[in-house]
């Protein structure tokens, strides 16, 4: 990992959504999941499906599998799976997943250590269960929303314990950790001011000469360099994290499609729209029936 990312790892925000033992069977047939968190399977007993990423992963005893934030997946289960599986969020100030920055292998070799981490964490939070287990139901897809909100200064210590014992699973998967040439990762190691003045402030008007003032640049000159670095122009990358966080709202609220565009600083909900579809390539109400509903 690079020395930036080894920086954000003190500020990351580490949140335990749910956490359970489970025994799938035929029914754990689920087609084009996506989440706004993260998944971490431990396989105990059986064997089961997973695709993503352009691969086909075998889940097996003994193994450990993640399946990052906003990932397409599907998977399934020929007969019986024995299997831990703990929803997780590890965000930055800015927002933004930590996986959502790096490549890792995401299928490893459990270690000793393991099994024991996670029935530690389900003894901290034996309350947190999945209510039900069908991602395209209304109250799945709600459920992570609730489950950050019950985060109080009553159960801080827990919460430390938690974070620490989650940190020990996902440190596995960070040895393998590369930094992701995506444009998030690019705007992190660069621009990471310009990110968390983006994150504080999203439903406001942010012109380019704000987003320059943070770095204290001329406007011509920090656009210039940022689409040199990043690839796209600021006021578009702007955007694309506008509507990402469009994507959130919509997969995990019932609020309307205007208050979506308003939450995330766009006024004129006919234009969010059209921003939404060009670069989703679906409309904001398709999008929510597909993945929400």
């Amino acid at each position: 990992m690079s020395t930036l990312n080894q920086q954000l790892l003190s500020t990351l925000d580490l949140q335990v959504l749910s956490i359970q033992r489970t025994v799938a069977e035929r029914w754990w047939n689920f087609r084009h999941v996506i989440s706004p968190f993260s998944r971490l399977w431990l396989i105990l007993e059986g064997q089961a499906l997973v695709r993503h990423h352009g691969r086909k992963f075998i889940l097996r005893p003994g193994q450990l599998h993640l399946v990052p934030p906003f990932t397409i997946h599907d998977c399934s289960c020929p007969r019986r799976l024995n299997h831990y599986h703990l929803h997780f969020v590890a965000r930055m100030p800015t927002g933004i997943d930590l996986f959502s920055l790096l490549d890792c292998e995401y299928q490893i070799n459990s270690s000793a250590e393991t099994l024991a981490l996670f029935k530690r964490i389900e003894s901290i939070y034996p309350e947190r269960k999945l209510p039900c287990f069908d991602p395209s139901s209304d109250e799945y897809k709600r459920f992570p929303v609730k489950a950050e909100s019950t985060v109080s200064p009553d159960n801080a210590l827990k919460s430390f314990e938690a974070r620490g014992a989650l940190s020990l699973l996902l440190t596995q998967f960070l040895k393998s950790a590369r930094n992701h040439e995506g444009v998030h990762a690019r705007v992190t190691r660069q621009f990471l001011a310009v990110q968390q003045f983006i994150q504080a402030n999203m439903r406001q008007k942010i012109m380019l000469a704000d987003l320059a003032k943070v770095v204290e640049l001329h406007p011509t000159y920090f656009s210039d360099q940022f689409k040199k670095v990043v690839g796209v122009r600021p006021l578009d990358y702007l955007m694309r994290r506008r509507i990402e966080c469009a994507q959130y709202l919509l997969l995990t609220s019932h609020v309307t499609v205007k208050e979506v565009a308003d939450a995330v600083g766009i006024a004129d909900a006919a234009y969010f729209s059209r921003v939404f579809t060009r670069l989703c390539r679906v409309t904001p109400s398709e999008y929510r029936a597909t993945h929400a509903a």
